[in-house]
Protein backbone atom coordinates (compact mmCIF):
# COMPACT_ATOMS: atom_id res chain seq x y z
CA UNK A 1 0.00 0.00 0.00
CA UNK A 2 2.94 2.35 0.42
CA UNK A 3 4.10 1.50 -2.70
CA UNK A 4 0.40 2.68 -4.05
CA UNK A 5 0.55 5.72 -1.90
CA UNK A 6 4.17 6.87 -3.01
CA UNK A 7 3.15 6.53 -6.91
CA UNK A 8 0.11 8.54 -6.44
CA UNK A 9 2.31 10.75 -4.50
CA UNK A 10 4.87 11.19 -7.39
CA UNK A 11 2.61 11.39 -10.26
CA UNK A 12 -0.62 13.28 -8.90
CA UNK A 13 -1.35 16.67 -8.21
CA UNK A 14 -3.81 15.79 -4.96
CA UNK A 15 -2.23 16.94 -1.89
CA UNK A 16 -1.57 14.81 0.97
CA UNK A 17 -2.14 10.87 0.56
CA UNK A 18 -3.04 8.65 3.26
CA UNK A 19 -2.49 4.75 2.92
CA UNK A 20 -5.01 2.66 0.58
CA UNK A 21 -6.97 0.36 1.57
CA UNK A 22 -9.35 -2.36 -0.04
CA UNK A 23 -12.19 -1.57 -1.36
CA UNK A 24 -14.76 -3.63 0.89
CA UNK A 25 -16.99 -5.93 -0.87
CA UNK A 26 -15.53 -5.30 -4.36
CA UNK A 27 -14.65 -7.73 -6.83
CA UNK A 28 -10.88 -8.20 -7.15
CA UNK A 29 -10.79 -10.57 -10.06
CA UNK A 30 -9.50 -8.61 -13.15
CA UNK A 31 -7.52 -5.95 -10.97
CA UNK A 32 -7.47 -4.63 -7.62
CA UNK A 33 -9.17 -1.67 -6.33
CA UNK A 34 -8.38 0.17 -3.21
CA UNK A 35 -9.78 3.76 -1.40
CA UNK A 36 -7.11 6.09 -0.85
CA UNK A 37 -7.95 9.57 1.08
CA UNK A 38 -5.82 12.58 0.01
CA UNK A 39 -5.76 16.40 -0.06
CA UNK A 40 -7.91 16.71 -2.72
CA UNK A 41 -10.67 14.01 -1.60
CA UNK A 42 -11.42 10.36 -1.78
CA UNK A 43 -10.23 8.47 -4.71
CA UNK A 44 -10.68 5.20 -6.00
CA UNK A 45 -7.21 3.96 -6.98
CA UNK A 46 -7.35 0.57 -9.68
CA UNK A 47 -4.26 -1.29 -10.59
CA UNK A 48 -3.83 -3.33 -14.15
CA UNK A 49 -1.14 -5.23 -15.77
CA UNK A 50 1.22 -3.35 -17.59
CA UNK A 51 0.74 -4.48 -21.27
CA UNK A 52 0.24 -3.11 -24.95
CA UNK A 53 -3.47 -3.96 -24.77
CA UNK A 54 -4.42 -2.98 -21.18
CA UNK A 55 -2.44 0.38 -22.17
CA UNK A 56 -4.87 0.29 -25.47
CA UNK A 57 -8.27 -0.50 -23.58
CA UNK A 58 -7.45 2.48 -20.68
CA UNK A 59 -7.06 5.30 -23.42
CA UNK A 60 -10.09 4.62 -24.75
CA UNK A 61 -12.16 4.09 -21.86
CA UNK A 62 -11.09 7.37 -20.82
CA UNK A 63 -11.98 9.19 -24.14
CA UNK A 64 -15.65 7.12 -23.06
CA UNK A 65 -15.70 8.53 -20.02
CA UNK A 66 -14.92 12.30 -20.86
CA UNK A 67 -17.42 12.02 -23.91
CA UNK A 68 -20.34 11.04 -21.57
CA UNK A 69 -19.34 13.14 -19.20
CA UNK A 70 -19.69 16.00 -22.15
CA UNK A 71 -23.39 14.62 -23.04
CA UNK A 72 -24.55 15.26 -19.62
CA UNK A 73 -24.19 11.34 -18.80
CA UNK A 74 -22.79 10.51 -14.96
CA UNK A 75 -19.13 9.25 -14.95
CA UNK A 76 -16.72 8.55 -12.55
CA UNK A 77 -14.72 11.69 -13.64
CA UNK A 78 -10.52 10.02 -14.64
CA UNK A 79 -7.55 12.28 -12.21
CA UNK A 80 -5.08 13.35 -14.82
CA UNK A 81 -1.35 13.04 -13.95
CA UNK A 82 0.74 15.84 -13.90
CA UNK A 83 1.91 15.16 -17.44
CA UNK A 84 -1.88 15.14 -18.33
CA UNK A 85 -2.24 11.04 -18.94
CA UNK A 86 -5.06 9.18 -17.57
CA UNK A 87 -2.99 6.52 -15.71
CA UNK A 88 0.86 6.08 -13.73
CA UNK A 89 3.16 3.89 -14.50
CA UNK A 90 5.70 1.04 -12.49
CA UNK A 91 7.05 -1.12 -13.96
CA UNK A 92 5.40 -4.26 -14.47
CA UNK A 93 1.98 -2.65 -13.28
CA UNK A 94 -0.07 0.61 -13.98
CA UNK A 95 -2.28 3.07 -11.60
CA UNK A 96 -5.74 4.62 -12.02
CA UNK A 97 -6.81 7.16 -10.04
CA UNK A 98 -11.08 7.68 -10.40
CA UNK A 99 -12.88 10.02 -8.45
CA UNK A 100 -14.58 8.12 -5.38
CA UNK A 101 -19.11 8.43 -6.56
CA UNK A 102 -20.93 8.24 -3.24
CA UNK A 103 -23.93 5.94 -3.94
CA UNK A 104 -25.05 2.20 -3.97
CA UNK A 105 -26.21 -0.19 -6.52
CA UNK A 106 -29.48 0.54 -7.90
CA UNK A 107 -32.69 -0.50 -6.18
CA UNK A 108 -35.16 -1.28 -8.59
CA UNK A 109 -38.62 1.02 -8.40
CA UNK A 110 -40.31 2.51 -11.23
CA UNK A 111 -38.43 5.59 -10.57
CA UNK A 112 -35.16 4.05 -10.86
CA UNK A 113 -36.00 1.76 -13.94
CA UNK A 114 -37.34 5.01 -15.41
CA UNK A 115 -33.93 6.98 -14.83
CA UNK A 116 -31.70 3.35 -16.18
CA UNK A 117 -33.78 3.11 -19.54
CA UNK A 118 -33.19 6.96 -20.01
CA UNK A 119 -29.33 6.65 -19.39
CA UNK A 120 -29.33 3.27 -21.57
CA UNK A 121 -31.23 5.26 -24.84
CA UNK A 122 -29.01 7.88 -24.52
CA UNK A 123 -25.56 6.00 -23.99
CA UNK A 124 -26.31 4.41 -27.64
CA UNK A 125 -27.38 8.02 -29.02
CA UNK A 126 -24.76 10.33 -28.08
CA UNK A 127 -22.34 7.23 -28.97
CA UNK A 128 -23.80 6.53 -32.16
CA UNK A 129 -20.78 7.42 -34.09
CA UNK A 130 -18.22 7.38 -31.99
CA UNK A 131 -15.12 4.57 -32.99
CA UNK A 132 -15.41 1.57 -30.74
CA UNK A 133 -12.95 -1.23 -30.68
CA UNK A 134 -13.49 -4.76 -31.02
CA UNK A 135 -14.31 -6.36 -27.62
CA UNK A 136 -13.18 -9.33 -25.82
CA UNK A 137 -16.21 -11.20 -25.83
CA UNK A 138 -18.21 -13.05 -28.09
CA UNK A 139 -20.69 -9.78 -30.12
CA UNK A 140 -23.77 -12.57 -30.26
CA UNK A 141 -22.84 -13.88 -26.82
CA UNK A 142 -26.74 -13.61 -25.92
CA UNK A 143 -27.66 -15.71 -28.91
CA UNK A 144 -27.72 -18.85 -27.70
CA UNK A 145 -27.60 -20.83 -24.45
CA UNK A 146 -23.60 -22.13 -24.20
CA UNK A 147 -24.85 -26.34 -23.74
CA UNK A 148 -22.19 -27.55 -21.36
CA UNK A 149 -23.11 -24.37 -18.84
CA UNK A 150 -26.89 -25.40 -19.51
CA UNK A 151 -26.03 -29.48 -18.54
CA UNK A 152 -24.17 -28.33 -15.35
CA UNK A 153 -27.17 -26.81 -14.27
CA UNK A 154 -29.44 -29.18 -15.50
CA UNK A 155 -27.36 -31.95 -13.63
CA UNK A 156 -27.22 -29.94 -10.07
CA UNK A 157 -31.22 -29.76 -10.64
CA UNK A 158 -31.95 -33.08 -10.98
CA UNK A 159 -29.32 -34.06 -7.72
CA UNK A 160 -31.26 -32.03 -5.60
CA UNK A 161 -35.06 -32.84 -6.93
CA UNK A 162 -34.86 -35.74 -9.19
CA UNK A 163 -34.62 -35.67 -13.04
CA UNK A 164 -38.46 -36.29 -13.27
CA UNK A 165 -39.66 -33.53 -11.33
CA UNK A 166 -37.02 -31.29 -13.65
CA UNK A 167 -37.21 -32.87 -17.33
CA UNK A 168 -40.69 -31.01 -17.70
CA UNK A 169 -38.90 -27.39 -16.68
CA UNK A 170 -36.34 -28.08 -18.70
CA UNK A 171 -37.80 -29.34 -22.26
CA UNK A 172 -39.31 -26.01 -22.10
CA UNK A 173 -36.38 -24.01 -21.58
CA UNK A 174 -34.67 -26.50 -24.50
CA UNK A 175 -37.71 -25.61 -26.96
CA UNK A 176 -37.54 -21.18 -25.79
CA UNK A 177 -33.49 -21.61 -26.48
CA UNK A 178 -34.32 -23.79 -30.05
CA UNK A 179 -36.74 -20.61 -30.76
CA UNK A 180 -34.60 -17.78 -29.62
CA UNK A 181 -31.32 -19.63 -31.59
CA UNK A 182 -33.84 -19.15 -34.46
CA UNK A 183 -34.85 -15.81 -33.56
CA UNK A 184 -31.19 -14.45 -33.32
CA UNK A 185 -29.47 -16.60 -36.21
CA UNK A 186 -27.05 -15.22 -38.17
CA UNK A 187 -29.16 -14.76 -41.17
CA UNK A 188 -31.45 -12.24 -39.83
CA UNK A 189 -28.46 -10.42 -37.67
CA UNK A 190 -27.74 -7.77 -40.60
CA UNK A 191 -31.61 -5.91 -39.14
CA UNK A 192 -30.18 -5.43 -35.81
CA UNK A 193 -28.10 -2.10 -35.50
CA UNK A 194 -24.84 -2.36 -34.16
CA UNK A 195 -22.24 0.29 -32.50
CA UNK A 196 -20.71 1.00 -29.19
CA UNK A 197 -22.27 -0.51 -26.18
CA UNK A 198 -21.81 -0.74 -22.21
CA UNK A 199 -21.57 -4.58 -22.53
CA UNK A 200 -22.06 -4.80 -18.45
CA UNK A 201 -25.77 -3.14 -18.09
CA UNK A 202 -26.97 -4.21 -14.88
CA UNK A 203 -27.46 -2.86 -11.47
CA UNK A 204 -24.20 -3.20 -9.80
CA UNK A 205 -22.86 -0.91 -12.23
CA UNK A 206 -25.33 2.13 -12.13
CA UNK A 207 -24.72 3.86 -8.68
CA UNK A 208 -27.61 5.57 -7.27
CA UNK A 209 -28.24 7.81 -4.38
CA UNK A 210 -32.13 7.46 -3.95
CA UNK A 211 -33.86 7.88 -7.16
CA UNK A 212 -30.64 9.95 -8.55
CA UNK A 213 -28.19 8.09 -10.90
CA UNK A 214 -24.82 9.75 -9.80
CA UNK A 215 -22.64 7.34 -11.72
CA UNK A 216 -22.29 4.71 -15.12
CA UNK A 217 -19.35 2.65 -13.93
CA UNK A 218 -17.26 -0.08 -15.28
CA UNK A 219 -16.74 0.80 -18.87
CA UNK A 220 -14.20 -2.35 -19.78
CA UNK A 221 -16.59 -4.42 -21.77
CA UNK A 222 -17.47 -1.18 -23.52
CA UNK A 223 -16.97 -1.39 -27.30
CA UNK A 224 -18.41 -2.57 -30.62
CA UNK A 225 -21.77 -4.52 -30.36
CA UNK A 226 -25.11 -5.14 -31.09
CA UNK A 227 -27.89 -3.21 -29.09
CA UNK A 228 -30.15 -5.99 -28.01
CA UNK A 229 -27.13 -7.01 -25.74
CA UNK A 230 -27.64 -4.16 -23.46
CA UNK A 231 -30.75 -4.00 -23.53
CA UNK A 232 -31.29 -7.62 -23.44
CA UNK A 233 -28.93 -7.52 -20.29
CA UNK A 234 -30.46 -4.93 -18.49
CA UNK A 235 -34.10 -6.32 -18.46
CA UNK A 236 -33.10 -9.49 -17.26
CA UNK A 237 -31.15 -8.25 -14.44
CA UNK A 238 -33.40 -5.16 -13.83
CA UNK A 239 -36.80 -6.38 -14.59
CA UNK A 240 -37.15 -10.10 -15.19
CA UNK A 241 -34.65 -11.71 -12.38
CA UNK A 242 -36.50 -13.23 -9.71
CA UNK A 243 -40.06 -12.20 -10.65
CA UNK A 244 -42.88 -14.68 -11.52
CA UNK A 245 -45.51 -12.19 -11.33
CA UNK A 246 -46.39 -11.20 -14.65
CA UNK A 247 -47.93 -7.95 -14.28
CA UNK A 248 -44.73 -7.07 -12.51
CA UNK A 249 -42.96 -8.74 -15.62
CA UNK A 250 -44.84 -6.72 -17.95
CA UNK A 251 -44.74 -2.84 -15.77
CA UNK A 252 -41.32 -3.00 -15.19
CA UNK A 253 -40.11 -4.05 -18.55
CA UNK A 254 -42.19 -1.62 -20.43
CA UNK A 255 -40.94 1.13 -18.28
CA UNK A 256 -37.55 0.43 -19.26
CA UNK A 257 -38.30 0.02 -22.53
CA UNK A 258 -40.84 3.58 -22.96
CA UNK A 259 -37.71 5.32 -21.39
CA UNK A 260 -35.14 3.80 -23.93
CA UNK A 261 -36.87 4.63 -26.92
CA UNK A 262 -37.44 8.07 -26.31
CA UNK A 263 -33.71 8.90 -27.45
CA UNK A 264 -33.86 5.41 -29.83
CA UNK A 265 -36.80 3.22 -31.24
CA UNK A 266 -36.34 -0.21 -31.61
CA UNK A 267 -36.96 -1.50 -34.96
CA UNK A 268 -39.77 -4.11 -35.31
CA UNK A 269 -37.25 -6.97 -35.91
CA UNK A 270 -35.07 -5.73 -33.13
CA UNK A 271 -39.02 -6.22 -31.17
CA UNK A 272 -39.38 -9.51 -32.06
CA UNK A 273 -36.03 -10.72 -31.31
CA UNK A 274 -35.81 -8.94 -28.41
CA UNK A 275 -38.11 -11.08 -25.74
CA UNK A 276 -35.57 -14.14 -26.71
CA UNK A 277 -32.29 -11.90 -26.29
CA UNK A 278 -33.65 -11.18 -22.88
CA UNK A 279 -34.47 -14.98 -22.07
CA UNK A 280 -30.78 -16.49 -23.53
CA UNK A 281 -29.01 -14.11 -21.81
CA UNK A 282 -31.38 -14.23 -18.19
CA UNK A 283 -30.94 -18.69 -18.88
CA UNK A 284 -26.78 -17.87 -19.50
CA UNK A 285 -26.24 -15.60 -16.38
CA UNK A 286 -28.08 -17.92 -14.13
CA UNK A 287 -26.86 -21.16 -15.39
CA UNK A 288 -23.02 -19.40 -15.09
CA UNK A 289 -23.62 -17.89 -11.46
CA UNK A 290 -25.49 -21.34 -10.22
CA UNK A 291 -22.58 -23.65 -10.94
CA UNK A 292 -20.05 -21.02 -8.94
CA UNK A 293 -22.13 -20.17 -5.92
CA UNK A 294 -24.74 -23.43 -5.74
CA UNK A 295 -28.11 -20.58 -5.05
CA UNK A 296 -28.60 -17.04 -6.04
CA UNK A 297 -30.97 -14.68 -4.61
CA UNK A 298 -32.05 -17.49 -2.46
CA UNK A 299 -33.27 -20.51 -4.77
CA UNK A 300 -30.87 -23.62 -5.60
CA UNK A 301 -30.77 -24.97 -9.50
CA UNK A 302 -34.25 -27.27 -9.54
CA UNK A 303 -35.98 -23.77 -8.17
CA UNK A 304 -34.25 -21.79 -10.94
CA UNK A 305 -35.73 -24.67 -13.85
CA UNK A 306 -38.89 -23.87 -13.19
CA UNK A 307 -38.88 -20.05 -12.72
CA UNK A 308 -36.56 -19.93 -15.60
CA UNK A 309 -39.10 -21.58 -17.50
CA UNK A 310 -42.33 -19.70 -16.18
CA UNK A 311 -39.90 -16.38 -17.21
CA UNK A 312 -39.22 -17.25 -20.81
CA UNK A 313 -42.82 -18.78 -21.51
CA UNK A 314 -43.93 -15.08 -20.28
CA UNK A 315 -41.15 -13.52 -22.39
CA UNK A 316 -41.74 -15.93 -25.60
CA UNK A 317 -45.52 -14.59 -25.33
CA UNK A 318 -44.40 -10.97 -25.60
CA UNK A 319 -42.23 -11.75 -28.60
CA UNK A 320 -45.28 -13.37 -30.29
CA UNK A 321 -47.45 -10.17 -29.82
CA UNK A 322 -44.94 -7.81 -31.20
CA UNK A 323 -44.73 -10.09 -33.88
CA UNK A 324 -48.58 -9.58 -34.63
CA UNK A 325 -49.03 -6.26 -33.17
CA UNK A 326 -50.92 -6.72 -30.09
Amino acid sequence: MEIVAELIRRNYDVGEVGLPRWLESAHQRRHRKMVVETGKGKFLAKTYHRQPVVLDSLMFQHNLSDHLRKNDLPVAGIQRTRAGRGFAEADTWLLELQEFVEGGSMRVTSKTLGVSGDALGRLHKVCQYVPAPPRDTLMWRFSEVPRPTFQQMYAQACEEVGEATVAPFCDQLAKFSHEGATALDAEKRDQFETGLIHGDWHGGNLMFRGDELVAIVDLEFSGSGCYLEDIAYGISNLCIRTSTNEERLRMRTNILLDHYQRHRVLSYAEMVALYYAVGVKHITTVAYQIRMLKTIAGFNAAQWMERLAFQCQWLAEQSRKARWGE
